[in-house]
């Protein structure tokens, strides 16, 4: 009897007990028990998420007390605002305003050169005379002529307010003097073209002509006259930098062959834009203490941009993933790696300017940047 209460008890325990049993997984699916798996679901997410939590407990607590552990060893920079300018690299030419190659007007020989290469004139200065072929000789006869015509017009006007005479004689008068006085100024006109005068004070250059030689208006340059004293230097500026460059705008000047640079300033910016290679002129001062020569080549930093509060951060430390997004390892707080996604800027030289992603005091990682990974400890090297 006590048997048989014991096995029956036995039996009902056994009942109760496979009837609160939850299902396994793959009774559930074999059901297709669709609210049995979403709560199934349920159940291994708060599992996992709760194994998570304590694994990076267990790895904190490890990288805290685990002092035989290995560290990236790594340098870092404290991010800093600090002033950062942009420049356009151009090449320019040295010019000058007066830079004339000097003509003749009269046709004739080469009667003297009164200068030398080299020699520093000044303006009104005789430079070339130029033989008349006897003009003087006819300008002087004229000059005879006309000073009989102003006698007789004078005498013949005062007779003409005394109301002596015809007043077709005064006429007469009158006009033989005029056109004598006419037929003179032109002789002078002439005259005046025999002689080559300095046009500006500046240094004969090159003479190319000599002595004896015939010369004609147009036909071949005498001399040529440069004012060293008036030098700027002409850039091609690509049109897309129109609206960044204005008058006053710094330039660095390079003169390769003397080896001198010196700072400048924009002192013309032109308003046309070249439809041959969309460009436009722009004239810097020159270096007035140095002696250049007209047509020298020079190399031309002119800044395009600044920004006086700007972020920038050495262009190597940069890396760049598939999608073409630029990131920069930063250690955080915990002394890990961080991958820090940047929108960058204009690059000058070495460095770029970040515009986002980067803030004061952020520490960038600059050695071993290429070598870290996400999260990684790292250990710094060098003192902040």
């Amino acid at each position: 009897m006590k048997k048989t209460i014991f096995l029956t008890l036995m039996y009902g325990f056994v009942v109760s007990c496979t009837s609160t049993e939850k299902p396994n997984t793959q009774t559930l699916i074999n059901q297709q028990n669709v609210e049995g798996l979403r709560a199934r679901q349920a159940e291994l997410v708060k599992q996992n998420n709760t194994i998570k939590a304590e694994l990076n407990l267990v790895m904190d607590a490890i990288d805290r007390f685990d002092k035989d552990k290995k560290r990236s060893l790594v340098t870092v920079f404290a991010v800093q605002e600090t002033a950062f300018t942009h420049t356009v690299v151009l090449q320019g030419v040295v010019k000058t305003n007066q830079n004339l190659m000097l003509n003749a007007e009269f046709m004739g020989v080469v009667k003297a050169i009164h200068v030398k290469e080299g020699q520093q004139v000044a303006k009104g200065d005789l430079l070339v005379t130029i033989d008349d072929g006897g003009l003087a000789e006819n300008a002087a006869l004229q000059k005879v002529q006309l000073d009989l015509a102003k006698t007789l017009f004078e005498r013949q006007e005062r007779l003409w307010e005394q109301n002596i005479g015809s007043e077709m004689e005064y006429l007469q008068a009158k006009t033989t003097f005029e056109s004598q006085q006419k037929g003179y100024e032109q002789l002078q006109q002439q005259l005046i073209k025999t002689k080559l005068y300095a046009p500006f004070s500046g240094r004969v250059d090159d003479i190319m002509t000599e002595v004896g030689q015939l010369v004609s208006p147009g036909a071949q340059p005498l001399l040529r006259l440069v004012n060293l004293s008036s030098m700027y230097v002409d850039v091609d500026v690509p049109e897309r930098y129109f609206p960044n460059i204005n008058k006053g705008t710094t330039a660095q000047v390079e003169i390769p062959v003397l080896n001198h640079t010196y700072s400048s300033k924009v002192i013309h910016k032109g308003t046309h834009i070249s439809v041959g290679n969309r460009t436009f002129k722009v004239s810097l001062a020159a270096d007035t203490t140095i002696s250049l020569a007209s047509n020298l080549i020079s190399t031309v930093r002119l800044v395009d941009y600044q920004n006086p509060n700007a972020i920038a951060i050495p262009l190597e430390v940069v890396s760049e993933n598939f999608s073409g997004e630029q990131y920069v390892y930063i250690v955080n707080k915990n002394n890990k790696a961080e991958k820090r996604f940047i929108k960058t800027g204009l690059v000058e030289g070495d460095v770029v300017e970040v515009l986002e992603g980067l803030s004061t005091a952020d520490r960038v990682i600059d050695e071993g940047a290429r070598l870290v990974k996400e999260n990684e400890n790292v250990q710094i090297t060098n003192a902040l």
